[in-house]
């Protein structure tokens, strides 16, 4: 623990030391490893006695700050602040085959994690649990693929007409086979999450799930039986206007094609066309880094985590659930898990009315468990011009800045070992960005929040100037803030606008006088799609 503590990098202390939280993270991969790779089971006792050493000594002799991970969740009001300011304000560009698709997926996933309380690596592919899988199997390709796909695909998810409590409506079902610890599970012990298409109280479509859903996988050509969305909007009118109730409460199922039966809904930008898909789900890791940016873009200083949706979604069911369905709900196995690692500093209780004895309040203790306490509408997306001044002028920045340039000068002379310069030079870039990161944390933390009545959504940002160019964007940022239901005909406006841009290459719609021409500009230049 010693050594690590002294060769490994934290992120949350300013001397760069890892906090206990991390060490003791290791400390518990170090007992699995032993106990999986040479079925040995570290004591107990010896367990207690590192703990309590790494607690005093260790802390003492590395100079361990007492700093821990933020434990505020990502509550609704958050998720609303996020998902508007995606859809009405973000104008950040994707990357990708079909650069848009991109912002769907990030709002689908984001329902998905919020709406199931599902891990990262649950909904996304994580490396470590795929590399885990293939060392329990063969290594034919075979083996390698069906570990690959340690993500949410289109088998696990189940599209019915139904009725429920008097209307006929959509519901899909979403099986969480990759729940940790899954392998000990029977079938039956794994949690099934149950959505559908309208809610008991008028919400915004961009908190339904099935607005993100049936795009994507109309995009994908994923429906067995339809062309389209609009296709299954017509048929559940047309069943709402001629069935009558009866015992039999599912009316039908809305296959998928088997071909896409293992496909990940959620792919690398490389192969959002499914047709070119090899089975690979986009990176855990490449959707933290998307969501914490987004997170930035809106307005909160820390970075937005996945784990801050679970903390939340945990919480809530807390209030409302038996702690059977708690359990069942977060896919637990032990009771006090909750409690050690979800449950809040900020307690249930409101000690002032309860001695009291008056009406207590709610209000205050759920807004100072959101993230949103901290949440800033003017946070800095750059440094200030002279906090960036004053960072380029700083010796390691100088020194990295020639670094760069002197291989930028050897890469154009060089023939043979070109990749290694390419590779050190990329190295070196990165670096510089964590500095600059880390410089703009700083800012960030120091500066100050203007409390006044103009809020984000009333200053411009630059989606203001250039939606009237993006025509399926633009009608979107108008409708998906609006409370109406998804088989209305605004809902089908926007469901139609979600599916154009899944499969679109290019966001911008050009006039007729500068549209390409034959993948170039009128100058002859090419344009990167």
């Amino acid at each position: 623990m010693e050594f690590l503590g002294r060769n490994i990098r934290g992120r949350l202390s300013e001397n760069k030391v890892p906090v206990l939280s991390t060490l003791d993270g290791m400390r518990r991969d170090l007992d699995a490893g032993f106990a999986r790779r040479r079925n040995y089971h570290v004591p107990e006792y010896v367990s207690t006695t590192v703990k309590e050493w790494m607690k005093k000594d260790l802390k003492r002799l590395l100079k361990i700050p007492d700093i821990q991970m933020s434990k505020d969740g990502f509550y609704h009001n958050d998720l609303k602040i996020v998902q508007k300011h995606l859809w009405c304000h973000d104008s950040f560009e994707y990357r990708g085959q079909y650069p848009e698709r991109t912002r769907v997926e990030l709002s689908a996933s984001m329902l998905l994690y919020c709406f199931t309380s599902a891990r990262t690596g649950e909904v996304h592919e994580s490396t470590a649990r795929r590399t885990s899988a293939r060392e329990r199997g063969d290594t034919d390709l075979a083996k390698h693929m069906s570990a690959a796909v340690m993500a949410a695909c289109y088998k696990h998810f189940r599209l019915t007409i139904e009725w429920i409590e008097g209307e006929i409506m959509l519901c899909l079902d979403y099986d969480r086979d990759y729940t940790k610890g899954s392998w000990r599970m029977q079938l039956s012990e794994l949690p099934t999450h149950g959505f559908y298409e309208k809610y008991t109280e008028k919400t915004p479509l961009f908190l339904n799930l099935l607005t993100f859903f049936l795009p994507l996988a109309s995009a994908d050509q994923a429906f067995r039986d339809y062309e389209s969305v609009d296709e299954i909007f017509d048929e559940v009118d047309l069943l709402s206007s001629t069935l009558q109730e009866g015992e039999h409460k599912t009316i039908g199922t809305i296959y998928f094609r088997p071909d896409v039966l293992d496909k990940p809904l959620f792919r690398p930008r490389d192969e959002q066309a499914i047709n070119t898909s090899t089975g690979r789900a986009r990176g855990a890791d490449a959707f933290g880094k998307m969501f914490a940016a987004l997170g930035h873009q809106a307005g909160y200083p820390d970075n937005i985590t996945v784990r801050a949706c679970r903390r939340a979604a945990l919480m809530e069911t807390d209030k409302k659930y038996s702690e059977t369905a708690r359990m069942k709900f977060s896919g637990h196995i032990k009771r006090d898990t909750f409690g050690k690692s979800y449950a809040h500093r900020v307690v249930e209780v409101d000690g002032a009315a309860t001695f009291l004895g008056i009406g207590s309040r709610r209000g205050h203790i759920e807004n100072h468990r959101s993230m949103g306490v901290r949440r800033n509408p003017h946070l800095y997306q750059a440094l200030p011009a002279r906090a960036d001044l004053e960072f380029q002028e700083r010796k390691d920045v100088v020194q990295l800045d020639t670094e760069i340039r002197l291989m930028q000068k050897r890469l154009v002379l060089a023939e043979e070992d070109a990749k290694t310069i390419q590779l050190h030079r990329r190295r070196l870039e990165n670096q510089r960005q964590r500095l600059y990161v880390d410089e703009l944390s700083r800012i960030r933390r120091e500066q100050p929040r203007l409390v006044g009545l103009q809020s984000i959504s009333d200053k411009p940002t630059a989606f203001h100037y250039t939606r009237k160019a993006m025509p399926e964007r633009n009608l979107l940022a108008g409708i998906l803030p609006d409370t109406v239901e998804l088989r209305s005909s605004t809902g089908r406006m926007a469901i139609r606008a979600l599916e154009a841009i899944c499969s679109q290459e290019v966001s911008v719609c050009y006039i007729s006088s500068l549209a390409p021409i034959d993948g170039k500009c009128i100058c002859g230049e090419s344009i990167e799609k």
